[in-house]
């Protein structure tokens, strides 16, 4: 008789953060219950003089940087970002009306001197900006708050933009997911995920959309890849409040990571609680625009995501620098995690399909 193994049981609890990213030339790998306040992804290297200098400067080059946040409530869905992609600079926000699908892009490419990605949650900001408007993202963690602040001229058919507001990341209002997870012996991931309340306003011209506390969220998004080329990952992310005003959501990724059974970012949010998820997998058996599987070996996690809304930006030729596919719809299914059961049919969000060269 074959020998049969255990099912995978998920990745392990998790830990305190260490004081560093980096502590005597060596990543802190781990899963963390808070955001790990340095970020000194530079000090893996250990040389110095022009060779260590160089050694940096390549690094940094290839890391991915970007402070993301999406927001809303039943009716409208926003995206914004600061994205240092070392070779340009992307500021963004994009606003979705759920029902009706009109979406609106405040999309620009910039310097990436233009963009200025935080490293650390406590006191700083991540800021972009353009000649048409500016984005800033500015973390205070330790105070339990996050504030967003972002205007736009518009132009070219599009509105003016203006957007202000603040999330609650205190406990027990939310739960944060820090990791910091290898691609391979000497490059990493950190990334924190945190779902909290919001309150705040979005201006679409004269048109104005209130965010109440009792209604909306907000998910905080920061991320430092040292990303192997193609950068390549799969990704859906959706929330929304429940019938009882509790928040619910959840982060599904399948990314480059080694080991995802144990190094995963999967996680659900429900009740004030943030459950741990095992590694999983994404089928598109009709194309990007038509629904998504996403699931696991053991049943965990079973959702589906049907987009409702196109959005898309690909570089070069047959998209040869950069394939990207970021839809926004409506997710289906359960997620089953200690013992419970979530339902996230009706919920709305968005997913990525990511391949990058540049």
């Amino acid at each position: 008789m074959p020998p049969t193994s255990d099912p995978p049981q998920g990745p392990p609890p998790l830990t305190a953060p260490p004081a560093a990213l980096v502590v005597d030339g060596r990543h802190q790998l781990g899963s963390f219950d808070a955001p790990v306040p340095v970020l000194n992804l530079g000090d893996v290297v250990r040389s110095r003089g022009w060779r260590g200098h160089l050694a940096r400067v390549a690094r940094d080059l290839r890391t991915k940087e970007w402070e993301a946040f999406q927001l809303g409530d039943d009716e409208w869905f926003v995206l914004g970002a600061v994205y240092d992609a070392k070779v340009v600079g992307i500021v963004m926000v994009i606003a979705v009306h759920q029902r009706s699908g009109r979406i609106l892009r405040w999309i620009d490419k910039v310097p990436s001197n233009r963009v200025s990605v935080a490293r650390g949650l406590e006191g700083t900001a991540s800021v972009g900006r353009s000649r048409s408007g500016r984005l800033a993202i500015t973390n205070a963690v330790g105070s339990g708050r996050v504030h967003v602040d972002g205007h736009h001229g518009g132009g070219s058919g599009l509105p003016p933009l203006r957007l202000s507001g603040t999330g609650d990341c205190s406990v027990p209002a939310a739960r944060h997911l820090a990791v910091c997870h290898p691609f391979d012996d000497d490059h990493v991931l950190y990334t924190n995920k945190c779902l909290m309340p919001f309150v705040g306003e979005l201006w679409i011209g004269s048109e104005r959309v209130g965010f109440d506390a009792d209604r909306s969220f907000l998910i905080l998004d920061d991320h430092h890849g040292e990303y192997p080329s193609p950068q390549v990952y799969d990704w859906v992310t959706g929330a929304g409040r429940r019938d009882d005003g509790s928040l619910a959501g959840f982060n599904l990724t399948h990314n480059q990571v080694r080991d995802p059974d144990v190094h995963n970012e999967n996680v659900v949010w429900v009740d004030g609680t943030l459950l741990r998820l095992p590694a999983v997998t994404f089928a598109r058996p009709g194309g990007v625009l038509a629904p998504w599987h996403i699931t696991d070996t053991a049943g965990t996690v079973d959702v589906t995501f049907t987009p409702t809304v196109d959005s898309t930006l690909h570089v070069g030729p047959r998209h040869a620098l950069a394939e990207y596919h970021a839809p926004y719809g409506r997710f289906a299914g359960t997620i089953r995690a200690d013992g419970r059961t979530v339902r996230v049919d009706g919920l709305f969000g968005m997913g990525e399909r990511k391949r990058i060269r540049i």
